[in-house]
């Protein structure tokens, strides 16, 4: 159950550090659903000042990343689900177009939600969340009865949150600028030229010269509003290229990784990457390529 939906019902942290909101990619579909704080939310070149109750919908594979201040509890609900999971369920109940908004708007912010539409939504979320836990409690013996009521009971309760995911996105409640300030439309565009040329020889200066600005101030408004230093931002953009050619492509050796990642050597990347991930590139590689192999034959 773990590997096909994941789920963090009000989870309110007081306190934390820049390292447990890091720039992260994964390869399912996500809801997002904010419920206080003072948080922006970074998704690949945009960037949201959330409100109580705003609704993000995600493709996961887009690196996103949480920047909550300090000044006040951050408290947020989070469902990541496999399409491998969701698909056949949908398909068998002939709504296969309750995806679209996952495919088509793949990260979407819904505001000013009906108020009786967000209690349901949370009480969906609560539900799904506890039928999750039962279910957890009862993977020693998948095929028991409970366990398939249980499942049943997640999958109904989600293709019922996905109705009202489906519906909102649909109405376009959600009309949200990308950008609030001078501060964040400068930052938008370090990210993009960023994601655009982080695979090549990138410095600050360069990147400032780039885009004709200041590098002390681009370095400065940067990290006020994304909490990330940009050589960070940068460094992770490689590191999720990286990954993504080592799970893949199985034949390209690390020094092929490396270079195509945008890292100036194979050393300082194997020393990266082992700092980062606390595996070596090859270990990692391995590891991925034997949980695909006992998920292709568990299909």
């Amino acid at each position: 159950m773990k590997e096909r939906i994941n789920v963090v019902y009000r989870k309110a942290d007081k306190q934390w550090s820049e390292s447990d909101f890091d720039y992260h990619s994964h390869d399912k579909f996500e809801i997002y659903y904010f419920h206080g704080g003072d948080c922006k939310y970074l998704i690949g070149d945009r960037i949201y000042q959330l409100q109580p109750d705003d609704i993000i919908i995600m493709n996961g594979l887009t690196l996103h990343r949480a920047n909550p201040e300090k000044t006040e509890p951050y408290e947020r609900s989070i469902i990541e689900f496999s399409q491998e999971w969701i698909r056949p369920i949908v398909n068998s109940l002939q709504v296969p177009d309750l995806l679209i908004p996952f495919y088509k708007l793949s990260n979407s912010l819904l505001r000013n939600v009906d108020k009786n539409i967000l209690i349901e939504i949370q009480e969906l979320i609560k539900q799904i969340s506890l039928q999750v836990s039962q279910q957890s409690k009862l993977e020693t013996n998948m095929n028991s009865i409970n366990s398939r009521m249980v499942n049943g009971k997640v999958s109904t309760l989600f293709v019922q949150l996905l109705f009202k995911i489906y519906e909102l996105s649909q109405s376009k409640l959600s009309q949200v600028p990308l950008y609030e300030s001078e501060k964040e439309f400068h930052v938008e565009r370090v990210i993009n030229w960023i994601d655009e040329y982080f695979t090549t020889d990138i410095s600050l200066s360069n990147l400032a010269d780039n885009l004709n600005i200041s590098k002390y101030y681009m370095s400065r408004i940067f990290k006020e509003v994304t909490g990330f230093t940009i050589m960070q931002y940068l460094m992770s953009c490689r590191m999720n290229r990286a990954k993504y050619l080592l799970e893949m492509y199985p034949n390209k050796t690390v020094l092929d990784v490396a270079i195509e990642s945008g890292f100036e050597s194979p050393s300082h990347f194997s020393r990266f990457f082992r700092q980062q991930v606390k595996m070596t590139p090859t270990e990692y590689r391995k590891r991925n390529n034997c949980a695909m192999s006992v998920k292709s034959n568990e299909k």
